[in-house]
């Protein structure tokens, strides 16, 4: 797997446990490895070009694609080229659905549903800006059904499945480990009997 990284040395690496994120300074050339440690997880990716940031629209636009295969590159809200997927084991991300803020508790006994935006802001302190509502979803599997609607499934990704990017200029990226969704953008709280998956990222130089 991944003949991209021979001859490469790792100079960043970080586990992310599932609700966490982490914001990385990738340099034109450097990979960026995402590894599914458990199988089953998510990893959301923004990244930002001096002030200019991903935008899924604009990837979409330009692939003249909803669906990210190898070969395809991220796109800036300027259409710059920021990454390139070079390498990828499940061949299913996503790049329909955003992030959705924690809701305000109606009642002091209700149980809070964790917002995957939380960590990916907080990872951003040091990007340019800290909109992170539109990700692109390494591992997610969402479907559009008969009348328009998403419906989300189960990820087609396993254990030490990975994707590969390749950096096609300077880039500030945050990338976090998400918790499972009830419905697209919705989090659901875990169930007694889901275990934390964790997501390992590296840079390679």
């Amino acid at each position: 797997m991944a003949n991209v990284l021979v001859g490469r040395r790792v100079v960043q690496s970080k586990q992310l446990p599932v609700g966490t994120a982490a914001c990385f300074q990738v340099a034109d050339g450097e990979l960026i490895q995402i590894i599914d440690m458990n199988g089953g997880q998510v990893a959301a990716l923004v990244a930002w070009t001096g002030e200019e940031r991903l935008s899924t629209p604009v990837t979409m636009s330009a692939n003249a694609s909803i669906v990210l295969t190898k070969g395809d590159k991220l796109f800036g809200n300027n259409k710059t080229e920021l990454l390139e997927l070079v390498e990828d084991t499940v061949g299913r991300h996503d790049l329909l659905t955003g992030t959705i803020p924690t809701p305000t508790p109606t009642s002091s006994v209700q149980t809070v549903i964790p917002s995957n935006q939380e960590a990916l802001k907080s990872a951003a302190v040091d990007a340019p800006d800290t909109d992170v509502s539109n990700p692109v979803n390494f591992f997610k599997h969402v479907i559009i059904k008969s009348k328009g609607e998403l419906e989300g499934k189960e990820s087609f990704s396993e254990r030490n499945d990975t994707v590969v990017l390749v950096a096609l200029t300077d880039c500030t990226v945050v990338i976090g480990n998400q918790y499972n969704e009830r419905r697209p953008g919705v989090t659901a709280g875990k169930t007694a009997t889901e275990k934390d998956g964790v997501v390992l990222i590296r840079i390679y130089a």
